[in-house]
């Protein structure tokens, strides 16, 4: 008996029956597969008949190769549809033919609802009958375990968390249930490809080739006539089903290695090829279950895939919650550490308390300022808080801008912009400023430099016990906390100039060009003397400035020219000389002063050239300012430095000044005016009641009340 044998067991009591059937079997040839239209000229098998003519010597022949069952219900053994079902339990992988009285043919449908593929009426059986009886029992059992399959498949594949374990699920099965030797599941990848993630073992023989040497898009590709045919059906996402010996539907190219193919699209995601290198054709069910498959591996794919977004998307919202969340205290925390600049008064109250705040907040550790010296290179800490442990000294503080020795810290200060470390084991490069950060539970580190009106006041360095934390809107808050420090500081240090005893004063020569008062007097060929300063609420300079030898005419014709001057207006003109006012552009010389707490004393120019007099605090730097001046003004020098003490007149001393400076009537006039009301909003007195009371006329009042104002105001601003 030969291996590809078609082999029945024939379950039969009756030996009647049993040589009749055997007589019948011997008339016909049962198809290797399914029987339809599209078997006709297919190979046939020869028919084997094994017999057992009780149920237990049939289960027992059962447990061998068996294609197909014929079974008699009433046996010596069993009867009824218990046999069926023992036979079921036994083996429910065999399609069953059952075999009936006539008297029993209610019991032959019952026998098919139950699980049996056809029933058999013994005295109706002809050859014919039993042929196709035979042949549609393989035929329903196959469908039968076909769908089974695919229904199975269909649950594993919508359990899948990885797309490789769908494309491989989805081609065993195409091997396995459906019979198709040849299946490759071709995915869309990053790169803008079509790549094979699975394929069979035939698949692999006859369709992928090795990859191209150098490339880096996988181990292997398609080969090209079934490369055309992923390409057009993944862009067209239309289904292709050819096949050799179809008309209708036949190969396009001779040099396709399969003689029939089946290719659906998976949607987006890409293309389902299955096919024969050696059938020609497709029988109509294949085709109907491959669309299945190909149907459930598009869903499951497509599931997966957005779960894998929404896992993304509830991932990106964690972090965008914890972000903001963390974000929210460091805003509280920052609120709190301006409150405390607001409240400090001094320099050094203002940086211990930025540090004390910080250092007090639950994901900051140590936190530092620091001033650079420009002549050193280096960064010296002013104040600190949190665990230091002698950090600060076991790491150099440089800011060499051929050396990364000093860090974040250096980098801070050469660019004037936040840098930051975010995880201290990975970026730090400094192997030494590792270990030493590490061992005190740094995990990442930001450096702030402190710059307002471009001078730059110090850097503010805090460190993180966890990595990742100075995230972008971190950082904009930090940039935005060392602008304001910055500020602080900067008001702190012209408060302290204008109080302070001692002064130092520094007197520059100045040349530049595009000083504008020194460009005045170049073209024109006049002296100019700034007389006073008033800053405006649009923190522009109103500047009040006075020319001797240049007509009026002139010096307005230069002021329409010159980019740095806009609103100007007359004031006075007296014989030799002229008083003018005008506003200045952002960028001058005495904005460049004022915005680094330093207070111009005198600006006088003559013919290109200037001396500028300004007053610093005795504690400020002024090294740094002359520096960063000469820097600026490249042109300029200084001349003279010198330190004085600012003497501080007593209100006593001033009202006696002011006092010896107005005539009786001015002052009668003014105290009068200011305990009558006069100058309140709205006002108690009018300049008619003041002047009934002081038994004047009211243009007499007006004459002596501004004299007296103008004394007061002189003695006030310039004396």
């Amino acid at each position: 008996m030969a291996d590809d044998d078609f082999r029945i067991l024939l379950v039969e009591d009756n030996p009647g029956d049993a040589r009749l059937i055997e007589e019948m079997l011997r008339e016909t040839t049962v198809p290797l597969s399914s029987v339809g239209e599209a078997d006709v000229g297919r190979e046939t098998r020869e028919v084997t008949l094994r017999r057992a003519d009780r149920l237990e010597a049939g289960l027992d022949r059962l447990s061998s190769s068996i294609d197909i069952v014929l079974l008699d219900l009433g046996l010596p053994d069993s009867s009824g549809l218990d046999t069926l079902t023992s036979v079921l339990e036994h083996s429910a992988t065999v399609p069953i033919v059952v075999l009936t009285g006539l008297s029993d043919e209610r019991v032959g449908v019952r026998a098919v609802q139950q699980g049996a593929q056809a029933y058999l009426v013994k005295d109706e059986i002809t050859s014919a009958l039993l042929t196709r009886s035979l042949r549609h029992a393989l035929e329903r059992h196959q469908r039968e375990t076909q769908l089974t399959a695919l229904s199975t498949v269909s649950r594993e594949l919508m359990s899948m968390t990885a797309f490789d374990d769908i494309a491989d699920r989805a081609v065993t099965a195409a091997a396995e249930s459906l019979e198709f030797p040849v299946a490759v599941v071709c995915l869309y990848d990053d790169r803008g490809e079509l790549r094979p993630r699975a394929a069979t073992d035939r698949a692999e023989e006859v369709l992928l080739a090795a990859e191209p040497s150098g490339s880096t898009g996988g181990s292997s590709r398609l080969s090209t006539p079934c490369a055309a045919v992923v390409e057009r059906v993944f862009a067209t996402k239309r289904a292709d089903v050819a096949a050799a010996d179809d008309p209708d539907a036949s190969l396009p190219d001779a040099d396709s290695p399969l003689r029939s193919r089946l290719a659906f699209p998976l949607g987006t995601h890409g293309v389902f090829l299955v096919g024969s290198p050696t059938e020609s054709t497709i029988p109509s069910t294949a085709v109907d279950y491959a669309t299945i498959l190909a149907t459930n591996t598009e869903a499951a794919l497509e599931r997966l895939s957005r779960e894998q977004r929404l896992q993304e998307r509830e991932a990106e919202l964690e972090r965008q919650t914890e972000s903001l969340e963390q974000l929210n205290r460091i805003n509280a925390m920052i609120r709190d550490v301006v409150q405390s600049v607001v409240h400090a008064t001094t320099r050094t109250e203002i940086e211990q308390a930025v540090c004390d705040r910080l250092a007090a907040a639950d994901s900051f550790r140590f936190a530092w300022i620091g001033v650079h010296d420009e002549l050193e290179r280096t960064v010296t800490p002013h104040a600190r808080s949190g665990v230091e442990d002698g950090y600060l000294d076991s790491v150099p503080l440089t800011t060499d801008g051929e050396s990364d020795e000093g860090g974040p810290v250096g980098a801070a200060v050469r660019t004037r912009e936040l840098r930051v470390v975010g995880d201290v084991v990975r970026e730090l490069s400094s192997a030494s400023r590792r270990e030493e950060a590490m061992k005190r539970g740094y995990r990442s580190i930001a450096s702030i430099p402190l710059v307002y009106a471009e001078t730059l006041y110090g850097v503010l360095t805090i460190y993180a016990d966890r990595p990742g934390i100075f995230t972008e809107r971190v950082q904009a808050v930090l940039t935005e906390l060392g602008e304001t420090i910055a500020h602080a500081i900067n008001a702190a240090e012209s408060k302290k100039a204008l109080i302070s005893d001692r002064v130092v004063e520094l007197k520059f020569e100045i040349r530049d060009t595009d000083i504008v008062f020194l460009a005045l007097t170049a073209e024109i060929g006049c002296e100019c003397s700034v007389e006073s300063v008033v800053p405006r609420m649009d923190d522009r300079l109103r500047v009040f400035f006075s020319t001797d030898g240049a007509s009026v005419d002139e010096v307005a014709a230069f002021a329409e020219r010159a980019l740095a001057i806009e609103e100007f207006t007359l004031v006075a003109e007296r014989e030799d000389e002229c008083v003018f006012e005008c506003t200045l552009r952002e960028s001058n010389v005495i904005s460049f002063c004022l915005e680094r707490g330093v207070t111009v004393q005198t600006l006088i120019a003559d013919d290109g050239t200037g001396q500028l007099t300004v007053e610093l605090s005795s504690d400020a730097d002024v090294r740094g300012f002359a520096e960063r001046f000469r820097s600026t003004y490249p042109e300029s020098s200084l001349v003279a430095s010198r330190e004085d003490e600012r003497s501080v007149q007593t209100r006593q001393a001033f009202q006696t000044t002011l006092a010896d400076r107005l005539t009786d009537r001015q002052a009668e006039v003014l105290r009068t005016a200011f305990f009558s009301g006069y100058f309140e909003s709205p006002r108690a007195s009018s300049g008619r009641d003041v002047a009934a009371t002081l038994d004047i006329t009211q243009p007499t009042f007006n004459h002596h009340l501004r004299a007296a104002l103008r004394k007061l105001l002189m003695l006030l601003y310039t004396d």
